[in-house]
């Protein structure tokens, strides 16, 4: 057997699912990782849509924006990401341009007053989560690849992002891009 490989998983960094990645929950899967160190990942599933809008989680008067869904950890919790650190101090900077969290009043201020438009903040209900080592192991089985974070507008459209991204990967990945979701079934 080979040596395991080495990868340096950061906060701010993009993973895509392998296209034949048999998880139910990340199948074609892009993952923005908010937070790493030595007691594990957390992440944010960018593309996994609900037909809820945040007016149907919180009470009060809110905007009618989407609600993502950040993974099958913590269900019962909201968290954002937003481009307005300016408007929501305590903010934490996982890239150029991006932050996760901050004063939860202040940024419902800020919306309540359209100071942040719908492509500056996107919500989500739970997160991905992987132990210490657990990610690590699942790079190493090709469950996942790491893109550049400057790859991937995060307030894209959802649907279409997995396909997009696709692009950074290599050929002998792609390829499998066509196959079925299940296609251990066949």
């Amino acid at each position: 057997m080979g040596q395991p490989k080495m990868h340096q998983i950061q906060t701010g960094q993009v993973f895509l699912a392998h296209p034949l990645l048999e998880d139910s929950q990340f199948q074609r899967s892009v993952i923005l990782l908010v937070d790493h160190d030595d007691q594990g990942t957390m992440g944010f599933v960018l593309n996994e849509t609900t037909a809820l809008h945040l007016t149907d989680a919180l009470q009060g008067e809110w905007p009618k924006l989407p609600l993502f869904i950040g993974g099958p950890v913590g269900q019962d919790t909201l968290f954002y990401l937003h481009k307005r650190p300016d408007l929501i101090p305590d903010s934490v900077e996982i890239g150029t341009d991006l932050y996760w969290g901050g004063d939860f009043a202040s940024m419902k201020t800020a919306l309540q007053n359209q100071h942040i438009s719908a492509h500056e903040i996107r919500f989500f209900v739970g997160y991905a989560g992987w132990s210490a080592d657990q990610l690590k192991q699942e790079l190493d089985e090709g469950s996942w690849a790491i893109l550049p974070h400057h790859t991937t507008d995060f307030f894209a459209q959802p649907q279409e992002l997995y396909a997009h991204l696709l692009r950074h990967l290599p050929e002998k990945i792609r390829m499998w891009s066509h196959a079925p979701r299940r296609a251990f079934l066949n």
